[in-house]
């Protein structure tokens, strides 16, 4: 860290370098320089804007017989090898986002007939849709499950299960999910809200590691369940975006975006497929 000792006049709208630092890899995002000027509130407001112009964000602290800033720029395009004292401000449109990741699991409440044991079952008798309407019926009648000769459902054990579990008035169960959530945070150069997509598309597995660059985190995905009975009919395991906001912070020129996806079987027929 370089540090450099003045006076800024205030009269004169003036303001001085007091600090930098140089980190080659910032936050794993590659080279990130950070400046602190002292000078008066107005002159620092004043370059404030140019600040925003480039790309970098900044932070004022308007307190005490001076303002302070602090100034990051980060790019590519610095030569770490620079003497600090005379190195180059980083050019502008080579900021890199400050990105982390936050891996959650969510639960969401699923109907008893998507168990893999009662879609087992259902399948093994060859018509799925009247295996589920005749349980169905029965309790909705208030009645046992018909056994022959009427109908031989009454003999498989996991229907009676599901009939005294819909009896109770449980007609679901919790299913968990993997939530990937990606927070980044860049200066307002480099875009603002993305345009929703009507019907967003799901990745598999390896077409959302190359989209989104995520061969860091790679090792640590899910990969879609080995039992082909968790993946019901008609759908395919994939990521598919469920949450997009944007903060803008005008003061300091700084975007705070965050991008949840959700690992989870998606119908082949409502989405597009990646």
């Amino acid at each position: 860290m370089a540090t450099i000792q003045g006076i800024p006049n205030p009269n004169n709208f003036e303001y001085i370098e007091v600090s930098r630092r140089f980190d080659n890899s910032g936050a794993n995002t590659g080279p990130v320089w950070t400046f602190v000027y002292r000078g008066s509130k107005d002159a620092l407001r004043i370059a404030s804007l140019e600040w925003s112009r480039v790309g970098a964000k900044y932070t004022i602290n308007e307190e005490g017989p001076y303002s302070e800033a602090t100034v990051v720029y980060s790019g590519t395009t610095v030569d770490p090898g620079e003497p600090i004292t005379s190195a180059p401000t980083p050019v502008a449109g080579q900021e890199i986002p400050d990105i982390r990741y936050e891996f959650r699991t969510d639960y969401n409440e699923v109907s008893l007939f998507s168990l893999p044991a009662v879609i087992a079952e259902a399948t093994s008798t060859g018509n799925i849709s009247l295996y589920k309407f005749l349980i169905e019926t029965a309790v909705k009648n208030g009645e046992a499950l018909p056994t022959p000769p009427e109908s031989n459902i009454g003999n498989f054990p996991v229907a009676q299960k599901v009939w005294q579990m819909l009896n109770r008035g449980q007609d679901s169960f919790s299913m968990p999910r993997n939530v990937l959530t990606r927070y980044a945070t860049f200066s307002g150069n480099l875009g603002l809200p993305q345009t929703p997509q009507t019907i967003p598309p799901v990745y598999a597995p390896f077409a959302f590691v190359q989209a989104w660059n995520l061969f860091g985190i790679q090792n640590m995905l899910p990969t879609p369940p080995s039992d082909p009975m968790l993946t019901p009919p008609g759908t395919a395991w994939g990521w598919r975006q469920t949450n997009y906001a944007t903060n803008l912070i005008i003061k300091t020129n700084q975007v705070e975006q965050t991008i949840s996806w959700t690992f989870a079987p998606w119908d082949l027929l409502v989405y597009p497929f990646i």
